[in-house]
């Protein structure tokens, strides 16, 4: 693995949106799907004049999307009484869109969900998706074709409220740019790789020309997520067992801070805010990153990336805690409380989560279905890319969000909050760190919406 390459012939042979990424997609096989239990029904087909609609509901994305086109006319043909019908919202407005449509007696039957920032917590409260236990059951499904950490992290009290659409092990991922470090002449990260070795890599591959950084050797995540592997990197975590509790600033979680604060201001390795050009994922295709830390989702810039230069990906470096830190991340899709066919509308939901689907999403470039025959998947495994990714999620976290279901806020106050560490406008002291421990804890303390 360390030496081996993800070479512009081998991407784009399948993957990121190809021509033939999108062929091979078309032509997989789709695995036959039960059929659906009828309220009252004799056992004996429904004539063709019983067709039921169904409308999901989906956030507008181009791999999300062409996955749809591929899958709908398929389904459609297994299941000639079922017409499916997609409705596409943008994902900044998806929430309040969805939360409309059920005040206005509008909502369809599936809608697309998700565990990042509480998307699924919330929808549960709002009333917007239904328990699919009894669905689960008499479709008999087996559960433990998906991964059982995705399968808990989108259980709600004691509800599993969907079934994996995509998954994914969190920001646990280190993308190299193979190409620079070959010039450097240094070893490739793999897993296993140190946290000191990470920052002598980082040194190494750090470059300037009259005072200016014309490469920088790592660019990591500063994010909510991005703390919770570093935390686990560490041997602690960012929220306690129960949610209830935020823990930055534990004695642990200072010095997961320093660590992170270093890359930035004291090894001067990371670019701050200030020297960001356009966004994370156009600095790591320009080739001005010699590392970059990211999810599964960021191997779509390898078509971007072409000729550029060869990369390669590892685990998050191995910290104190004997790990480089993961979580279960989980999209999913759930059957709504309004739908009045629920049988066809989990069909639908079966479809979009089984294993021809995951594998799809694969081909077509990005996340892919959260499930273990989905990661393994011989198509995929091609890429040696996500031969990593199968080894960091087959060994996953298991997912924490806030007890209270405010992911959402307390992500993005957190993110305002630690601006000025990475700016160099503060440093982490300790009482810098408690301040935000308390605002953030504040959020928290706060009753479900």
């Amino acid at each position: 693995m360390a030496k081996h390459a993800v070479t512009r012939r081998d991407f784009l042979r399948l993957a990121s949106f190809s021509t033939v990424g999108l062929a091979l997609a078309a032509c997989a096989p789709a695995p036959a799907s039960q059929p659906a239990a009828q309220e009252g029904s004799s056992g004996e087909a429904a004539p063709a004049a019983e067709k039921v609609t169904i409308r999901f509901h989906a956030r507008i994305g181009q791999q999300e999307d062409t996955l749809y086109d591929l899958q709908m006319p398929k389904f459609m043909e297994e299941h000639p009484n079922i017409e499916i019908v997609k409705e596409s919202f943008p994902g900044a407005e998806f929430s309040a869109k969805i939360s409309t449509m059920l005040a206005g007696g509008t909502l369809g039957d599936v809608v697309w969900s998700a565990l990042g920032q509480a998307k699924i917590q919330f929808a549960w409260a709002q009333g917007i998706i239904a328990p699919i236990d009894d669905l689960v059951a008499s479709h008999n499904v087996d559960l433990s074709q998906w991964y059982e950490g995705c399968i808990n992290a989108i259980t709600v009290e004691g509800n599993l409220l969907g079934l994996p659409f995509k998954a994914h092990p969190g920001l646990a991922i280190v993308y190299y740019n193979q190409t620079a470090l070959d010039e450097a002449g240094l070893d490739y990260p793999q897993a296993g790789w140190t946290q000191a070795e990470q920052v002598e890599i980082a040194k190494a591959l750090t470059k300037t020309d009259g005072g200016r950084t014309t490469q920088f050797g790592y660019l990591p995540s500063t994010t909510w997520k991005a703390f919770v592997t570093l935390f686990r990197a560490f041997g602690t975590e960012l929220l306690n067992e129960d949610g209830t509790q935020f823990q930055l600033n534990s004695e642990t979680g200072m010095q997961a801070i320093n660590f992170l604060y270093d890359f930035f201001h004291t090894h001067k390795v990371s670019p701050t805010p200030e020297q960001i050009v356009g966004d994370a994922n156009q600095m790591w295709i320009s080739g001005v990153l010699g590392m970059y830390q990211g999810g599964t989702s960021v191997s779509v810039t390898g078509s971007a990336i072409g000729d550029k230069f060869e990369w390669m990906v590892a685990p998050n470096a191995v910290g104190p805690g004997g790990v480089g830190g993961s979580d279960y991340e989980v999209d999913a899709y759930c059957v709504t409380t309004t739908t009045q066919h629920p049988d066809e509308a989990f069909l639908w939901v079966q479809y979009l989560c089984n294993r021809d689907s995951g594998v799809q999403l694969g081909l077509i470039g990005g996340t892919v279905g959260g499930r273990p025959d989905v990661y393994g998947a011989e198509e995929l495994l091609v890429f040696p890319f996500r031969r990593v990714f199968k080894e960091v999620m087959d060994n996953a976290q298991a997912s924490r969000i806030t007890a209270n279901w405010r992911q959402e806020e307390a992500e993005n106050a957190f993110a305002q909050l630690m601006q000025p560490l990475w700016a160099g406008e503060e440093q982490p002291t300790q009482a810098f760190i408690d301040d935000v421990t308390a605002q953030i804890q504040a959020i928290l303390d706060k009753p479900r919406p």
